[in-house]
């Protein structure tokens, strides 16, 4: 499997095309000292899955969508599940697909995708291009969709990073309301955050357990870790109004994803819910987004 190196002082990442565009790894150089920021992928062991990966890339949704099915300008469109002992379908074709290099320099790389509504995935046909660019301790995930078909498309953009945990590890982001948790029986309208889910300000992760969607994003968060005195910022640009929080039990990783749309969203909005940040791309129309990582010792 082709892994492709971007580096600098600051920091470095790999890059997978062929497993779904992930990273491999993003490390962070301070003080000739090497510090894993996302959790490295074992290439030996696990490179078949992208569930592995230190991040990949979702599109053209995030997140679930329930029952395998949705409906779309009053059509039942059907979508198969993506991944093992998953019910339903997540996070898009993108993380599930091989991409193509197409362009590349010292300090960016791009990848391109084609799908085919006629392919196993998602029931619409589109062009996707992913932009990994790394500048002193930034990294900047640019994704872009394109609409070939003579009708409109709905669409969904999110990252998917694997950050380590450590004991410390401390939270910082606003949310306003929960659109899922896994233990919740009903999923409908959204509720108001409950105060001990509030990270507003900053608090420690601790061994909480988290796979829950909130609502009221404001497209910044901080990640901090009080040991080695890094932090890493979380910037998007404006459409990312949601992140998933993703703790297991257990694990030495949790996942803080920026997503522009609500899990579940295309059975949400097709039930009239709104504020669920589906967005349609007209023919010939691209819709685009970046997620910026700014680690600073």
């Amino acid at each position: 499997m082709q892994e492709i190196v971007l580096s600098n002082d600051k920091i470095s990442i790999g890059v997978l095309p062929e497993l779904g565009g992930s990273l491999s790894f993003l490390k962070y150089h301070q003080n000739k000292k090497t510090t894993d920021i996302l959790r490295p992928i074992n290439l030996n062991k696990d490179k078949n899955d992208p569930n592995n990966a230190a991040l990949f890339p979702m599109l053209p949704y995030c997140g679930r969508i329930r029952g395998g099915a949705f409906t779309y300008w009053g059509i039942l469109r059907k979508v198969p599940k993506n991944h093992t002992g998953i019910h339903d379908p997540l996070h898009g074709d993108g993380w599930k697909s091989s991409w193509k290099v197409q362009k590349k320099s010292e300090t960016s790389i791009t990848l391109k995708l084609s799908h085919n509504k006629e392919e196993i995935g998602f029931p619409f046909s589109y062009e996707a291009e992913l932009t990994y660019t790394i500048f002193g301790g930034n990294l900047t995930v640019k994704m872009d969709v394109y609409n070939p078909s003579p009708l409109p498309m709905p669409c969904g953009l999110g990252v998917h990073p694997f950050f380590v945990k450590t004991k410390d590890v401390e939270l910082n982001f606003k949310s306003q309301v929960v659109w899922s948790n896994e233990s919740d029986p009903i999923f409908d309208e959204p509720y108001t955050t409950p105060a001990a889910w509030n990270f507003d300000g900053g608090k420690p992760l601790n061994n909480a357990v988290f796979d829950t969607c909130f609502g009221g994003f404001e497209e910044q968060a901080q990640i901090f870790y009080p040991t080695n005195e890094i932090t890493v910022g979380i910037t998007t640009t404006d459409m990312f109004h949601h992140v998933t929080l993703f703790a297991p039990k257990g694990k030495n990783f949790f996942c803080l994803e920026p997503c522009t749309n609500a899990a579940n969203a295309f059975n949400l909005a097709a039930d009239g819910v709104i504020g669920t940040g589906i967005r349609s791309i007209g023919p010939g129309q691209t819709i685009s987004g970046e997620v910026t990582f700014k680690i600073q010792g």
